[in-house]
């Protein structure tokens, strides 16, 4: 059996459920501009490399570069403010944190998100058990 003194953890996805919020946030930007909005299961198609391109792909094909920098412009700060609003941890995910910590495991986590999101749900979510975010 193997045994590993250190573990890294994507966010999104993987420790904590964030796609409704994720969406919310999309789809506040997208109708700010009068364009359609998207549905959970195309926000969870979206995801996956960073804000921009989560954004050109919720997007109306063929926008130009500037809707998208509008988009995103509207987008970022409505997920910073609303980014706790429906997001929550996996079920489970909280006591295997501790359950490694407690066995003196190092826990960090890696993610495309921007970084003042990633810090503040790793601290609001998980305090005191990641060594680094």
């Amino acid at each position: 059996m193997l045994h590993y003194d250190t573990v890294i953890f994507d966010l999104d996805g993987t420790l904590l459920d964030t796609l409704e919020d994720l969406r919310d946030a999309v789809n506040y930007a997208l109708a700010q501009k009068g364009f359609p909005t998207r549905t959970l299961d195309e926000i969870r198609r979206f995801v996956g490399n960073g804000s921009a391109k989560l954004i050109e792909r919720s997007a109306p094909a063929g926008s130009s570069p500037e809707v998208l920098e509008e988009l995103l412009n509207l987008y970022l700060p409505r997920y910073a403010e609303h980014k706790k609003d429906k997001t929550a941890p996996y079920p489970g995910i909280p006591d295997m944190l501790q359950a490694l910590k407690a066995k003196g495991c190092k826990m960090a986590v890696v993610s495309n998100k921007f970084d003042l999101a990633v810090k503040g749900l790793v601290t609001d979510y998980f305090p005191g058990l990641m060594d680094t975010a």
